[in-house]
């Protein structure tokens, strides 16, 4: 089977330290090349190190174009006829503007991809222009590049992706506390069905530990290829898999083709300015909503698991969420009854011929959402206000997206619900991913329910995870989904353009 052998740098960074960083990533390079790398990767600020407080405190180690690094650089890419990608602190000679900036190099030695880093360090660092392409192309397949944290955000990595991309390069700088990067990097390989490559740092820096920092390579299945950590600098070496026609196989295309145009466009919308959402949107009062998944098996148990719950929890303001299931007429009129007896809401998927959502509120005639596997442009995400909440019903396959509940968390909702027939370890990543966007999500299937919560920070997502037969149970509390920033500097343009978005997908349960 033919191979692409990819080299990562694993190097330690000394802080303001550019002469003995630069002297040991190019032998670095070097060794790479008498392995016969053909695509080697440093990681972010590779030579001046990472932490600085100005702009007068990192010029000195600021880099042109045509600077040491890389010109050194070349001549090595040419010696050995390799691919580079490098991160470096860059120093536009026109303006004197400051990027952190990666740069990739082809055997030539030409500069074939400038990528400025878009969520830039606010203290030096002017952000990057979202409308240039990060993207390259080699006989293996197109690259792209993106920078430690530009990969948090859900949107740059699949702008990548339709761009093109079937590697995700990712110089990083990602030490070893609060939220794992590998979820991140993992959970793009999956959504995008692209591979991800990230190049991350060790060592100790001004302020930082990254000596157990990892580097990692995940496939377009999201199947870990590489997990590497060391508190010194290692070459990491792996043979990625190509095709016969000796081409990267991403599935990407497979991937893509599962977006739907209704769920991309208010992902354009712009919030920035609203210090009020509540008042905003007209979106209900903040406050405590109980949420209760019930992964029963069976008609009958998610009706008896109700039931009980109402008996021994007299409260309002709760939201039963139930499997997916062919749940009979005389079920839901049983859950129309306990809903107006009780004044509590219930959500369920209803699969067979009549397959759609089901919504029942005390207080509220009951709503039925259809959705015919048949229709040519299925409909938007429904909403319902329920209590201190605005909740959005999604299918499964909503969260193998960014799209949809980035445009359903800008206008205004604090929850997604999924009600499904099964739910699978990558769906669980990507539901915690998703919270990233400022919303929670929950989620209920027979084989176990979940519930996940927007960080705070830089941490991990909040995960409460149910196996089958029992409940999970959470009080979302949604002033703080009310605090919603997002990253827009974004090409909007790429990714709402419909010539290759799926207008026409066939249903909105299919992947």
């Amino acid at each position: 089977m033919p191979t692409l052998k990819l080299a990562l740098i694993h190097s330690a960074a000394e802080h303001k330290q550019a002469a003995s960083n630069r002297a040991h990533l190019l032998t670095l390079f070097r060794q790479a090349g008498e392995a016969g790398a053909q695509l080697v990767a440093a990681p972010e600020l590779s030579v001046s190190g990472y932490s600085f407080n100005s702009r007068q405190d990192i010029a000195p180690y600021a880099e042109t174009a045509d600077g040491p690094t890389l010109t050194a650089l070349a001549a090595l890419a040419k010696t050995y006829g390799f691919y580079a990608c490098i991160g470096l602190a860059e120093r536009d000679p026109r303006t004197a503007i400051l990027y952190n900036s990666a740069f990739a190099l082809n055997p030539q030695g030409e500069l074939i991809c400038r990528y400025r880093k878009i969520n830039a360090e606010c203290r030096w660092a002017c952000p990057g222009n979202p409308l240039a392409d990060n993207t390259f192309a080699t006989p293996w397949g197109r690259i792209g590049v993106l920078i430690c944290s530009d990969s948090y955000h859900s949107l740059m990595p699949r702008i990548t992706a339709l761009r093109g991309a079937d590697l995700l390069l990712i110089p990083a700088n990602w030490p070893p506390t609060g939220l794992d990067p590998r979820e991140i990097w993992r959970a793009r390989a999956l959504e995008n069905g692209v591979y991800v490559a990230a190049c991350n740092r060790t060592g100790m820096d001004l302020t930082m530990d990254c000596r157990q920092g990892p580097s990692a390579v995940f496939d377009p299945h999201g199947a870990t290829l590489l997990d590497r950590s060391s508190p010194e600098a290692q070459l990491l070496l792996l043979d990625l898999p190509l095709n016969a026609d000796h081409r990267l196989q991403s599935h990407a295309g497979r991937r893509l083709d599962g977006r739907r145009a209704t769920d991309v466009n208010d992902c354009c919308l712009n919030l920035a300015g609203v210090s009020d959402l509540t008042a905003f949107l007209r979106l209900p009062p903040p406050g405590v909503l109980a949420i209760h998944c019930l992964p029963a098996a069976s008609e009958a148990l998610a009706l008896a698991a109700v039931e009980h719950h109402l008996r021994e929890q007299n409260t309002t303001h709760t939201l039963h969420i139930l499997p997916a299931g062919t749940y009979s007429d005389v079920a839901l009129e049983r859950m129309q009854a306990l809903c107006a007896a009780s004044g509590n809401a219930i959500a369920l998927w209803r699969q067979g011929p009549e397959a759609g959502w089901h919504w029942f509120a005390g207080g509220q005639a009951p709503r039925h959402w259809p959705c015919n596997p048949g229709d040519a442009t299925p409909p938007v995400l429904p909403q319902v206000d329920c209590g201190t909440a605005r909740v959005a019903l999604a299918p499964l396959t909503a969260l193998r997206h960014p799209e949809p509940i980035l445009a359903v968390a800008k206008q205004g909702c604090d929850l997604v619900v999924v009600s499904d027939d099964w739910l699978s370890d990558d769906d669980r990543l990507l539901a915690g991913v998703r919270t990233i966007d400022a919303l929670a999500v929950a989620i209920c299937a027979p084989n176990g329910a979940g519930v996940w919560m927007t960080p705070e920070g830089h941490q991990r997502w909040e995960e409460l995870l149910a196996g089958p037969g029992s409940a999970c149970r959470y009080l979302l509390d949604t002033r703080r989904t009310r605090k919603k920033r997002f990253q827009d500097r974004v090409d909007y343009d790429r990714l709402l353009r419909d010539d290759d978005a799926t207008a026409n997908s066939p249903s909105c349960r299919q992947p």
